[in-house]
């Protein structure tokens, strides 16, 4: 896991606001408190959101493993982080 965390950490920490916060069970990454992506303790899910998140289910996954698209995985973390971040992050330049 250590390696996808990694990875994981790399993208979400560029965007404005964004705060990790480590369970037992996942790893967070959250802006103004809101959680806009999630990875699995075991590292072999992420989880990012794809709608409002104040509307049910707001979350998709994506397995991660050797054939992983970093390239995919990073505009879906950005594009979660979007849908979370308040409208003044959004405006401070986003990605």
């Amino acid at each position: 896991m250590t390696d996808y965390l990694s990875r994981i950490r790399d993208i979400a920490m560029l965007l404005p606001g964004t705060t990790e916060d480590v369970g037992e069970r996942e790893t967070r990454f959250l802006v103004e408190g809101e959680a806009f992506a999630r990875l699995s303790g075991d590292g072999a899910l992420l989880q990012v959101c794809t709608a409002d998140p104040s509307n049910e289910p707001c979350w998709a996954d994506i397995p991660l493993g050797d054939a992983t698209d970093w390239t995919l995985v990073e505009d879906r973390v950005a594009r979660s982080w979007e849908l979370v971040a308040p409208t003044a992050l959004l405006e401070a330049g986003g990605r």
